[in-house]
Parts: C-alpha cells; sequence; structure tokens
C-alpha cells in the first residue's frame, strides 16, 4: 500500500490507468492460477521458481516496438543452464544431470502510460483509453544432458500463452476478462513411465464496480479451469472446474480497507477421469491496512464448506496473515501464514498449514531474493484416485527459493536461480511390479541451480 503526494491533475490520471492496470494482472491473473494444483508438490512460489519456466519473463522489458497507435510489443530472449539433482523426484537412488533451457516470449499491449502523454505539455487532460490489454505467448525447450538415454528423453517444449483486457478502465464500471494457457513439463517418477506433461486452460470474467473517490467498490466473477494430461494412462485425474463469486470492498480509513468474499462452484471430473464431483462454497472477511508509513497488514478468516460426491469433504474454517515491512526504499521482508483447503489431483483436496518468509533487496543494479517456507499439507480422500491406497496422506513440505538478478540495462540481465524441496513423507504408495506388490515412498529432496541471461529489445 502506498501513500501518494498531492500530485497534479495530469499525473493524477496517470496514477488511475496504472492503479487500473494493477487491478486487472491481479485480479485476473491470481483467480485464473487459483484451483490450478500445478503438480503434486506445488509450492506457488513467486516468479524466481526455476521449474516454473513459461512464466512470464519480468525480469527485463525493451522499450518495445510500436506497431500501431495504441499498440507495443515487447520481444523477450533468454538461455538457461545448470544442474538438476534429482530428475524423477525419487526417494532413493537420485539421478541429477544438467539442464540447458532456451526461452522466448513476445508481447503486445496498449500503450502505456508514457507514451499517452499529451502532445502539448500545457494540456492537463489525462488520455484514458476506452480499452487496456496485456498479451503474450512464452516458449521454453528443456534438454537435460550428461545423464543416460531415459534422462535424456526427459524435457521438451513448455508453452504459455495469455491475453488479459480491461474494457473502459478508467470507469465506474469496468469489464475484465483473462484468458491463459500454460503446458507444463515435468519429468517422469514413480507414478509414471513417462513424463507428465499437462494442459492448463484458465478463463476469467470479472465486472468491477470502483467509483472514483467512493468508499465502497467491489467485483464479481467467474473463473473456468479445464486440466488435462496429455497422455491418455494419466486422464483419470483430468479436471473441469467453474467457480463464481463476489468481493465487496469498503474504505475505512485512508489507508484500511475491509472486504468480504463469497464464492461457489461446480467441480467436475472430464472425459474418463475418476475424479469426484465437488460443490465447494467459501466465504472471507478480510482487512488491509498500514500499521505504520513501513508497515503493512493483511488478515483474513472465513469458512470452506466443499462437498465432495464421495470420499471426505471439507467443513472447516479458513485464515491466513501477511505482515511486510519495508525497512529501506530498496529493501523489504514480509511473513505470511496461510491455513487453506485446495482441489486436488492426488486425492479429493489437501489441508496446507503453510508459513512463509520472503526477503527482497534492491542494490541497483542488483536484486537479491530469498523465500524460505514449510507446508503442513495433508492430503484426503486419496484412494478415491489410486484405488487401495490409504486414505490420509500427510506431508511436510520444506522449500528455499533464492535469487541474484543483475540488471545491466533494462534490456539485458543475468540471473542466478537456486530452488531447494524436500518432501517428507510417511506414506507408501501400492504398485504393481514384477514379484507382487511393492510399497513406493513418494517423498523426495532436490536441488536447482540454474545460471541464465536475459535479451529484450
Amino acid at each position: 500500500m502506498v501513500i501518494y503526494p498531492d500530485l497534479s491533475d495530469r499525473a493524477h490520471g496517470l496514477r488511475k490507468m496504472t492503479r487500473f492496470a494493477a487491478l486487472l494482472a491481479c485480479l485476473l491473473g491470481l483467480e485464473a492460477v487459483a484451483w490450478a494444483d500445478i503438480s503434486p508438490n506445488d509450492l506457488s512460489i513467486s516468479t524466481f521458481d526455476p521449474e516454473n519456466a513459461v512464466a512470464p519473463i519480468a525480469t527485463v522489458e525493451g522499450s518495445g516496438v510500436k506497431v500501431g497507435d495504441g499498440t507495443i510489443i515487447h520481444p523477450v530472449f533468454g538461455l538457461e543452464t545448470g544442474y538438476v539433482s534429482n530428475v524423477f523426484y525419487t526417494d532413493t537412488n537420485p539421478q541429477g544431470a544438467g539442464l540447458l533451457r532456451l526461452l522466448a516470449q513476445v508481447g503486445a499491449g496498449s500503450l502505456t502510460a508514457d507514451r499517452l502523454l499529451p502532445a502539448s505539455p500545457d494540456d492537463t487532460t489525462p488520455i484514458e483509453p476506452s480499452f487496456d490489454y496485456r498479451a503474450s505467448l512464452r516458449a521454453s525447450y528443456d534438454m537435460l544432458v550428461l545423464g543416460n538415454d531415459t534422462i535424456a528423453s526427459t524435457g521438451g517444449l513448455g508453452l504459455g500463452a495469455q491475453f488479459r483486457g480491461l474494457i473502459n478502465p478508467a470507469g465506474r464500471w469496468s469489464f475484465g476478462f483473462n484468458e491463459d494457457f500454460t503446458r507444463i513439463i515435468r519429468a517422469a517418477n514413480f507414478e509414471t513411465d513417462a513424463n507428465t506433461n499437462r494442459d492448463i486452460n484458465g478463463f476469467g470474467l470479472n465486472l468491477l464496480y470502483h467509483p472514483q473517490g467512493a468508499a465502497f467498490s467491489g467485483y464479481a466473477y467467474y473463473v473456468n479451469t479445464i486440466d488435462v494430461f496429455e497422455r491418455n494412462s494419466q486422464s483419470f485425474a483430468d479436471r473441469f472446474q467453474n467457480q463464481l463469486g463476489l468481493h465487496p470492498q469498503w474504505r475505512w480509513l485512508p489507508e484500511t480497507q475491509l472486504y468480504a468474499d463469497i464464492s461457489g462452484g461446480i467441480f467436475t471430473g472430464l472425459g474418463t477421469s475418476v475424479k469426484q464431483s465437488s460443490i465447494p462454497f467459501i466465504g472471507i472477511l478480510g482487512i488491509q491496512t498500514l500499521l505504520t508509513l513501513h508497515t503493512t497488514f493483511s488478515a483474513y478468516g472465513g469458512y470452506d464448506y466443499s462437498s465432495y460426491s464421495a470420499g471426505p469433504s471439507v467443513s472447516s474454517p479458513v485464515m491466513g496473515m501477511n505482515l511486510g515491512y519495508r525497512y529501506s526504499p530498496l529493501g523489504r521482508i514480509a511473513l505470511t501464514y496461510d491455513w487453506s483447503f485446495t482441489d486436488s489431483i492426488n486425492a479429493n483436496y489437501y489441508r496446507d498449514h503453510t508459513i512463509r518468509l520472503w526477503w527482497q533487496q534492491m542494490l541497483q543494479p542488483v536484486i537479491l531474493m530469498v523465500q524460505p517456507e514449510v507446508h503442513f499439507r495433508e492430503y484426503d480422500g486419496v484412494s478415491t484416485i489410486v484405488m487401495g491406497a490409504p486414505d490420509t496422506r500427510s506431508d511436510v513440505i520444506f522449500s528455499v527459493v533464492a535469487g541474484v538478478h543483475v540488471t545491466f540495462r533494462n534490456w539485458i540481465a543475468a540471473t542466478l536461480d537456486y530452488h531447494f524441496t524436500d518432501v517428507s513423507t510417511n506414506y507408501v504408495y501400492p504398485t504393481t511390479g514384477v514379484g507382487g506388490t511393492m510399497q513406493t515412498n513418494p517423498g523426495f529432496v532436490r536441488h536447482e541451480l540454474l545460471l541464465g541471461m536475459r535479451v529484450a529489445m
């Protein structure tokens, strides 16, 4: 949360456009991935995550190429190389390999605020476009080297595409939409005999009410998610999800906002999936405020009731908090806690107690970031997906993400990223092999170290 000084009307108009662009990114981006459950042990960490290869490449952005009166494109290219200690996520005898990753992204969007300034410096009337949009197409290609033939066959092409827009961004009412597609490459593990590649498509709509200067605002939203595995033998976990919600907001004090979020949905399996249908209903109340000029605080609490057609259902409180402190103009630290429930591909759902510490320091031109976190996770309803498996699985997941990014110019940067993951569990899956039934532990320890370069046009 930022306290703005008293600026001119012209700057105020530009700030208003920027605020709505940020609102668009937050509302549509977060809702589109809210139920993605990217992998069985997804930690949903920030853009420094080396595994998130097809996330937007936010490290650099060039001046772009203007291709029309209201459009500019931003090409970005990257190269990463490094080492992965446990390619197949195994509990014992991990196999490591070198990794070479090629990255490319091209983005297009409405002209930025500085390019929409009136031609005359005496004209203080801000230019307010009727349609603001961003679009991007991203690709990564992973090649694993210095390993055996099985390791060499792992990897491949990851894809990401996104188109988001906001109609009438500066008006009392705005309409937003978001289309987000991701193809995720994940190496085989004990559960599969080939790469576990998935296609996830998220589509969201928002109707926003935000009158200028009013205390009350809010939005209604709809989110659709289609999550499918590319191999027929893995289609047992395919999902189709629809969710409707309402999010009213009240600015109680100049820097304090109260909000509510009420949502319901219908989640089902897709095609030949054995995923149990569910009807989730979640209601929460929250607050966002400044405790001091440099200390932010937010908290929420509510109730989650998600009824499944078979196996266990959710009926539980949910809560979370975030405490952030900006100790210098270029440094910030934050602590978050969440108690939440998420629909799962491994079970009916999983419950998470998550504690996360986040630290970022800018030392121009260097950005340092460290994020340790721990999850106390419980899967419920595992036997509805895996026949004969114990119904409840408890994991302790510890992860550390660290990054050093050096921006030589605004169009070129070097990156060094490290990701450590430790999944500890006493759970065992029954598997059938030579000689009869075996018991397999799904825990693993994994290190990733990647050095890369980004170049933008």
